[in-house]
């Protein structure tokens, strides 16, 4: 497991549940069983525009190789992963998110091991020996 793979795998899924989120809110809603309002379509549009916003910024990010950089970006998503994790919980077992809580506590549990591990598991790696000539 790499920070590039994880990186692209969030970003991936980050962007499609954020346009799903601004664009079909009525239908992203249902999918949750969450009851539908104006004023919920309106906040989860705004959560769909910062899924899309982290899902780019990740994407974009995903080429950086400066350890210190990629450490850091690996902390941040560990703690909003973290974060989600534990709003997802909540939310599933207090009834609020009543169709597929257990998947998005599925989703945030694996984005929270997989940075959990690059940040404090993952064995370091060596600087690649450039080739000779190069």
């Amino acid at each position: 497991m790499s920070y590039r793979i994880l990186f692209i795998l969030n970003a991936l899924v980050a962007v499609a549940l954020g346009i799903g989120a601004l664009v079909v809110p009525t239908l992203a809603l249902q999918q949750i069983g969450v009851d539908e309002y104006a004023s919920t379509k309106l906040i989860l549009q705004f959560f769909g525009t910062g899924l899309l916003t982290m899902g780019l910024l990740i994407w974009f990010a995903k080429d950086v190789t400066d350890p210190a950089t990629q450490r850091g970006l690996g902390i941040a998503m560990l703690v909003g992963s973290l974060a989600g994790l534990v709003m997802s919980i909540i939310g599933t077992f207090n009834g609020s998110i009543r169709t597929l809580g257990w998947l998005a506590i599925a989703i945030y549990l694996l984005f929270t091991l997989g940075y959990g591990f690059l940040v404090f598991l993952r064995p370091r790696m060596k600087e690649p020996v450039p080739a000779m000539g190069a």
